[in-house]
């Protein structure tokens, strides 16, 4: 059952732990810096400590072979996915992201990029063998991916948050994912979608901090 993947890990792993904690606070840390002189409406998505441990231990456990995730914006997320592919040597990510930069007078809010970077420029060059990034609408590029690539084993949104675009990603995702895969889902209180979804497919629902997840 995916509820114990974390769990299973974690008891076992603490100096691990503790160095992904280092990991994430550093990427942190960049990506604080490239925000210094950015309007305060805008944020960078930062991906907590918690967060970032519990979506490694999943990865590490699970030992997927294929991932696929929406949402990139700075990064921090993929970097911890990249990480856990890469200690356990096995497994490609496969991304989508339509990137919204900051722009002054925008009057836009919420998760960007600086100016002068691209989706995902917090991701560590080590790490980037393994990744494969598409830029575009998730309703245009997930189906090429999944046309490319089949069956995968965790699937991970974090894109636009409306149900439309949810219900989509969680549709298509679910088609493609191997029995026992997991589907993942960040900020998933700002509709019911993902409730509506799990209810659907009468899977049980768990929550790990912001992140929620069923499996198939």
């Amino acid at each position: 059952m995916c509820v114990n993947y974390w769990n299973d890990f974690e008891e076992y792993n603490i100096d691990i732990f503790n160095d992904i904690e280092e990991f994430v606070q550093g990427l942190a840390k960049g990506v604080g810096e490239a925000f210094t002189s950015i309007d305060n409406k805008y944020h960078p998505a930062y991906l907590g400590v918690d967060n970032a441990v519990k979506l490694y231990s999943l990865i590490r456990v699970q030992k997927p072979s294929v991932v696929i995730e929406t949402g990139v914006c700075n990064g921090m997320s993929t970097a911890v996915i990249l990480r856990a592919l890469q200690d356990n040597n096995k497994g490609s990510l496969y991304s989508v992201d339509l990137p919204v930069k900051a722009r002054v007078k925008e009057g836009r809010t919420g998760a960007v990029i600086p100016p002068k970077k691209n989706s995902g420029w917090v991701v560590p060059e080590e790490l980037r063998d393994r990744w494969e990034l598409s830029i575009g609408n998730t309703f245009y590029e997930l189906p090429k991916i999944f046309e490319k690539v089949g069956e995968t084993d965790l699937f991970i949104h974090d894109s636009g948050h409306t149900y439309e675009t949810m219900m989509f990603e969680f549709g298509i995702a679910w088609y493609h994912l191997r029995d026992g895969g997991v589907l993942l889902a960040d900020n998933t209180d700002k509709n019911d979608a993902f409730k509506d979804f799990a209810r659907a497919k009468n899977r049980k629902l768990y929550r790990m901090n912001d992140l929620a997840m069923i499996e198939k």
